[in-house]
């Protein structure tokens, strides 16, 4: 080492020092390196069935959809170690046990790489055969490739594109999908449960925080610099090019706290941290659409600051079985046509789009969104039409993704008659709201009055009940959202509000409109993603109104609502996709038909262990790095669906209290489900 080196590393020595001692020992550590909760000991990880090959499921945790989701090019986030301040061995970012206590799921390399538990052997990922090399159908891009690091699941390569606003060339950039977010998993007696399509037990927060640790230390630590431009550019790299990286890991630190630092104030006075399995998701997609992408239009008349909101309404992911055949996605019954919902939420998670280019309007919308792969991906969740019927007249039901079934030989054997006497509770509470469930005898599920007359593309969609706030009494944060927040945008952008129908309330964009500058946030967005899609068909030359768009959009107009309520959806599955509520707060079955004054006000997330005697999240024990959920602050009440005697109309009271053999037998019932 250098003369000029030593000195540095002897000032670096000393700064840490004078640091330590200033704040204090924890203070530091928590911040170069913050706590998160370890994983849990397994012994075995095991895919429920659900009706997807392992080819398929593989393909859908990779595929990209065209998002830069990190900030970081590709080969920097695969050769950056986890945040740790001393020097020694070093376990990179990627490694599944960090990515575990971030709540992330581990997934083997694809083509059989060597990364993660057992040298990158399928069955320690819960797969039968080795993944790589085989198309999921005929046509498809083949597995292979598409996750040589082993990155966990949800993450995806998204290959070198010329950003669609400056036109400069990107390098290979690191997308979530929406696995990362729709793709469970649950821990008992050493059996990782692994569950397409539940809610995702991550902490986006914690990813970004530990995230910019990382970078922060691989730029002030040499040690750590050292290795990480080893990785990068090669042992044998000249020193102009590890200067050249070294520079370019200071201007991204230097443009993220920059970025940071314009919404701090508002974050601070209005933000809710969302902690392990809970996103504010709508309020993320907002920022990102209508700040983030129109910052390059900041003029002396238009501040994308005002069209900012700090996190404020986290929900838990919901999942997503089923869910294209519904009338309404989204908690809040919101949005009906798939692409809104799908595009929506890859420009979310950064996709970069166009919206600045105002003088060269033929380049407006333009975007990095892979609209195919995201159609093609809720073509494989949604499977065929669940009212077709088959040789024995029955109609053959939902297909695609099916909820994952109880596993008996993990979480116990399920007491047949009492979940019979649960089915009678089930018919007389629960019913009424949630429809006849799946597996009705009857078919009760599919009967006519329950779905949409057929549109021109022979496919209906299940009513769900839409619950008013005045009734169900929840958390009214997410409700909110759409109708609540109002967005700005310059003219030339053309966004249109689109026509509402005075009688339901129901806003469609299948006419145009006056475009205008301010809109409630619902509309902006509807009309926003629909320009992004229509610009993709258009420069692929594939007619808006084609049969190939209109199933690319899911066969269906693009209308939204915003009531203030919450819809409810069938039960089937639910027993896996604790906590419970649209917020993730109450941790359990047990605990939301039980009492509601027994519910806990603060239990820790971040922790997956199961109970499957509360059925639910085992929250007995609050592991170091945990996220304690406190139901008083806002977002995250536990109030509302409450079984409890009282006058008729009462807000949040959904039916007479439960007793607990009721209760015990309709949680044994939904087992079956």
């Amino acid at each position: 080492m250098s003369g000029s080196r030593k000195a540095a590393l002897w000032g670096l020595v000393l700064l840490v020092v004078v640091v330590i001692a200033a704040i204090g020992i924890p203070k530091v550590l928590a911040f170069v390196n913050p706590p998160l909760p370890p994983p849990q000991p397994v012994r075995e990880a095991r895919w429920l069935d659900q009706g997807w090959a392992e080819n398929d499921r593989y393909w859908f945790h990779h595929a990209t959809q065209g998002t830069s989701t990190l900030p970081i090019p590709y080969t920097w986030f695969v050769a950056l170690a986890e945040p740790k301040i001393l020097p020694g061995k070093e376990t990179l970012f990627i490694d599944s046990a960090y990515m575990q206590k971030l709540g992330f799921i581990p997934s083997p390399p694809s083509g059989g790489g060597q990364a993660g538990p057992a040298g990158g052997v399928e069955t320690a990922y819960g797969y039968k055969a080795k993944i790589g090399g085989v198309p999921a159908e005929p046509g498809v891009e083949s597995n292979r490739g598409l996750n040589p690091a082993g990155m966990p699941v949800g993450f995806a390569i998204t290959k070198a594109y010329p950003d669609p606003t400056t036109g400069r060339m990107l390098p290979d950039q690191v997308g979530l999908t929406c696995a990362a977010c729709h793709t469970g998993h649950l821990e008992y007696n050493g059996v990782s449960l692994r569950i397409d399509g539940a809610n995702a037990a991550t902490s986006l927060g914690q990813l970004t925080a530990t995230l910019g640790a990382a970078l922060l230390l691989t730029d002030i630590l040499p040690w750590r610099f050292d290795s990480f431009a080893d990785r990068v550019l090669g042992p044998k790299a000249t020193k102009a090019d590890r200067n050249k990286l070294h520079a370019e890991l200071k201007a991204t630190i230097s443009a993220l706290a920059a970025g940071a630092k314009a919404t701090s104030a508002i974050d601070k006075r209005d933000g809710v941290t969302e902690g392990y399995n809970r996103l504010d998701a709508l309020n993320r997609i907002g920022n990102a659409v209508f700040y983030a992408n129109l910052l390059p239009a900041k003029s002396a008349t238009f501040d994308p600051l005002d069209n900012y909101a700090a996190v404020n309404a986290p929900v838990k992911y919901p999942h997503l079985w089923n869910t294209p055949w519904f009338n309404w996605a989204q908690y809040d019954a919101s949005i009906g046509q798939p692409a809104i919902r799908n595009v929506g939420e890859a420009i979310g998670v950064q996709a970069k789009v166009n919206m600045t280019t105002f003088d060269q309007p033929h380049k407006l919308w333009d975007s990095s969104v892979a609209v195919g792969n995201v159609a093609r991906m809720e073509q494989q969740l949604e499977g065929p039409n669940p009212l077709t019927r088959g040789p024995d007249g029955r109609v053959r039901g939902f297909q695609g993704l099916l909820a994952p079934k109880w596993p008996q030989d993990v979480l116990g054997r399920i007491d047949m008659a009492k979940a019979q006497a649960g089915r009678q509770v089930y018919a007389l509470r629960c019913q009424g709201c949630h429809l006849p469930p799946v597996d009705d005898p009857n078919q009760a599920l599919y009967s006519p009055t329950l779905w949409t007359t057929a549109n021109e593309h022979g496919e209906s969609y299940l009513k769900l009940k839409v619950i008013p706030l005045s009734l169900v009494g929840t958390d009214p944060g997410q409700a909110e959202i759409l109708s609540g927040r109002k967005i700005k945008a310059p003219l030339a952008l053309g966004l249109q509000p689109g026509v509402t129908n005075p009688a339901t309330g129901v806003t469609c964009f299948t006419t145009p409109t006056t475009p205008a500058t301010e809109m409630s946030f619902g509309q902006a967005l509807a009309s926003a993603v629909q320009s992004v899609v229509d610009k993709f068909h258009r420069d692929e030359g594939t007619p808006i109104k084609s049969d190939a768009a209109e199933a690319d959009k899911g066969n269906r107009p693009n209308c939204i609502q915003a009531p203030p309520a919450y819809k409810a959806r069938p039960l089937n599955g639910i027993w896996a996709t604790p906590p419970y509520l649209h917020n993730g707060s109450v941790p359990s079955l047990s605990a939301l038909l039980g009492p509601p004054a027994e519910r806990p006000s603060s239990f820790c997330l971040g922790n997956r262990a199961y109970d499957p005697l509360v059925v639910g999240l085992d929250v007995k024990t609050c592991p170091r790095g945990a996220f304690k959920l406190d139901t008083s602050l806002k977002g995250s009440s536990n109030q509302g669906h409450e079984f409890r005697d009282a006058p008729a109309g009462t807000k949040g009271v959904v039916g007479p209290a439960l007793s607990p053999q009721e209760r015990a037998a309709v949680i044994e019932f939904l087992k079956t489900q």
